[in-house]
């Protein structure tokens, strides 16, 4: 006969939700308690009953809350999710969006931690990259309530999985076209979503990974500072018309965050299509701009898919109890030109 939780907890005169907290790593848990738990769990074989436990889940209402910023992956990211929930059809779930503004660090602050209060079962997160952020997550999984990251990530937290592009890895890649795109020669202007703390962690390492590889492999490149435009149409417009009035021998643009259809707009408008552009994603606006060549490649990360396992991650922890295989799920970076469409 296979031995409970509630077992386990007994034998080791814990509570239940501490053996919890073993079973799926979770903090709260001194190393002495979690040695002695964890003992009791492998001499007892104990493997938890997923079929179970779904049955029980199906008289349940899971509330998960899905916390986006307002960008360019918002709709995409929340289609994929959409798609997913489909699947979950016998499951009773109820998705409560909210939208936060590009930096709003305490915006968000209030939305993490508004889901202890309201009892949410999950929570699938882009994340503005704060220490203010990881210590609600760290709040909500410490109070029982895993969070999923996606399409950003945050370091230091104890969110349970990534799910999105390896941007240090993809700016490299973005890195190593432009650079050869160019020829080892020319300027280079960088646009970013923010130039603080705030900046959301695959940006940065975009950014990272693309300095890198200019600077390790392509000497005569220069990559001037980073324009800061917190994915707002406006402030993008303005600063590439100062780009292409102050800049004649401009050469490149990389563009490691939204925007790219405003970028691409000043640049028609200045007819300048000598400037190689590399960006993000394959959204309908990019596609359009890789066919008039205004861009001149773009890395998609399959945006929609990202949305899609968030929610298969999370619903198989809550569900099925099965942790996810890795705390990093990368998205493949497929290299899109024109002629690939």
């Amino acid at each position: 006969m296979s031995v409970t939780i509630k077992q386990i907890a007994e034998m080791a005169g814990v509570h239940r939700s501490t053996v919890d907290k073993v079973l799926h790593n979770r903090p709260g848990v001194s190393d002495p308690v979690r040695r002695r738990v964890q003992k009791i769990i492998d001499e007892c074989n104990y493997e938890a009953n997923p079929i179970g436990k779904a049955l029980k889940m199906q008289d349940k209402e899971l509330r998960i809350k899905v916390i986006l910023l307002e960008v360019d992956a918002r709709s995409y990211l929340e289609k994929g999710i959409e798609e997913e929930l489909k699947k979950y059809g016998s499951f009773q779930i109820e998705l409560d969006y909210m939208t936060i503004p590009y930096s709003e660090t305490e915006k968000q602050v209030r939305a993490l931690r508004s889901c202890i209060g309201e009892k949410v079962q999950g929570v699938i997160l882009s994340p503005i990259n704060s220490p203010e952020i990881v210590k609600e997550i760290d709040a909500c999984t410490l109070a029982g309530i895993p969070v999923v990251t996606v399409n950003t990530d945050i370091k230091g937290s104890q969110r349970l999985c990534f799910i999105g592009q390896d941007g240090f890895k993809a700016g490299r890649v973005a890195g190593r076209l432009m650079g050869e795109f160019l020829r080892g020669q020319g300027k280079i202007a960088v646009f970013t979503s923010d130039g603080d703390n705030h900046q959301s962690f695959p940006f940065g390492t975009r950014e990272g990974g693309f300095r890198q590889i200019i600077a390790e492999a392509y000497p005569y490149i220069q990559v001037m500072d980073n324009i800061h435009t917190q994915e707002k149409s406006q402030v993008i417009r303005r600063e590439m018309r100062k780009l292409c009035e102050n800049e004649k021998k401009l050469s490149g643009i990389f563009i490691t965050c939204g925007g790219v259809k405003a970028v691409g707009d000043v640049l028609e408008e200045y007819e300048r299509e000598d400037i190689k552009l590399i960006c993000y994603e394959n959204y309908p606006e990019i596609i359009e701009l890789l066919k008039k060549d205004i861009v001149t490649a773009t890395l998609d990360s399959d945006i929609e898919e990202q949305g899609k396992k968030a929610l298969e991650v999370l619903m198989d922890y809550l569900i099925y109890d099965r942790m996810p295989v890795r705390k990093h799920l990368y998205s493949e970076i497929k290299i899109m030109l024109k002629e690939s469409i």
